[in-house]
């Protein structure tokens, strides 16, 4: 069970990160040496954006579920009770904070 436990986490942790990161920075540079396909809608249709949107925030959300919830890992963290996964909590909330600011700035150029 331990080990099914760091896969799902493993994955919900490289989710988000490959939607919030990756994938911006991918049609960044597809927008500097190709803008006419990056502004094209067959690149990316604009139906697909929400949900990219939707699905970056279940990740997300995700990934929060699993720092918060009472962990029985056994790892030192675990045990002290005065860090509880601080840096993993920190990392996600700078996470959400830029992920709040893109659906922002989206809703503003789109709207």
């Amino acid at each position: 069970m331990k080990n099914k436990a760091i896969k799902i986490g493993i994955i919900a942790s490289v989710l988000p990160h490959l939607f919030c990161c990756v994938l911006p920075i991918v049609l960044s540079i597809i927008g500097l040496f190709t803008p006419e396909i990056a502004h094209s809608s067959y690149f990316m249709p604009e139906w697909i954006e929400p949900w990219l949107f939707v699905f970056s925030a279940l990740m997300l959300g995700l990934s929060w579920l699993l720092v918060i919830r009472d962990c029985h890992c056994g790892c030192d963290v675990c045990h002290s009770k005065n860090e509880n996964h601080k840096p993993q909590k920190i990392i996600l909330g700078v996470v959400s904070v830029l992920f709040i600011v893109s659906v922002i700035l989206h809703i503003v150029a789109h709207h």
